[in-house]
């Protein structure tokens, strides 16, 4: 018998992921263009962010290559 749980996979869907992609954006909102535009935004602060810091002497490009996690 049953225990009428909801188990943890979804149930099977008559249309491909992409169109259920597409139905789910154009329900709630999503905007492809402004996803694009928000990245953007993030990178070219994050370089000018590298190149205060660089000006500021808080870090050099070898740092950059290193990997943050190593106990040298």
């Amino acid at each position: 018998m049953s225990d009428g749980g909801k188990g943890s996979t979804q149930r099977p869907r008559s249309i491909a992921d992409e169109e259920w992609a597409n139905r789910w954006d154009n329900i709630f909102g999503r905007d492809r263009m402004t996803d694009i535009a928000e990245k953007a935004k993030r990178e070219r602060a994050l370089d000018e962010m590298v190149r205060i810091n660089q000006e500021l002497g808080l870090y050099d490009d070898c740092q950059m290559d290193r990997p943050s996690n190593t106990n040298v």
